[in-house]
């Protein structure tokens, strides 16, 4: 996709950096590369300018049509939900996506989804490993 470094988003939020985190972290075989939030914001809106490729379905065009709205909508916040009662996280998130008023394949399953997991830690040699919480 030569033509996206022209894009609006791009010029706004030039992404050579990312990609060669991106690339040095596959290389070495890390399991999670962080990014900023509005490094996210800027891929979803190059995605959205993308020209579909013959491996693109229907299901990831949706799914990039719900993600690229619930950022809109978290930003927006066009339903005026009092971030004050539920804080910036996901409380506030989901509360937003349940007021929303065009569901999306995300939001008809209860999100917003936690995309971090930390894989549960092992017990100490001699230890027995506790269940975990429910959180």
């Amino acid at each position: 996709m030569p033509h996206l470094p022209a894009t609006g988003p791009w010029l706004a939020d030039p992404l050579h950096r990312t990609l060669e985190r991106l690339r040095t972290s596959v290389e070495e075989g890390k399991a999670t590369t962080w990014l900023a939030s509005t490094t996210a914001h800027t891929i979803v809106a190059l995605l959205q300018q993308a020209d579909p490729t013959p491996r693109t379905s229907t299901r990831d065009t949706e799914m990039l049509q719900a993600i690229a709205q619930h950022l809109d909508e978290w930003q927006a916040n066009p339903k005026n939900v009092e971030a004050w009662k539920y804080g910036a996280g996901p409380r506030f998130r989901a509360v937003v996506l349940q007021k929303a008023t065009r569901p999306t394949i995300l939001s008809v399953r209860g999100g917003p989804f936690d995309l971090h997991h930390t894989p549960p830690q092992s017990a100490e040699p001699g230890e027995e490993e506790q269940p975990a919480e429910p959180s």
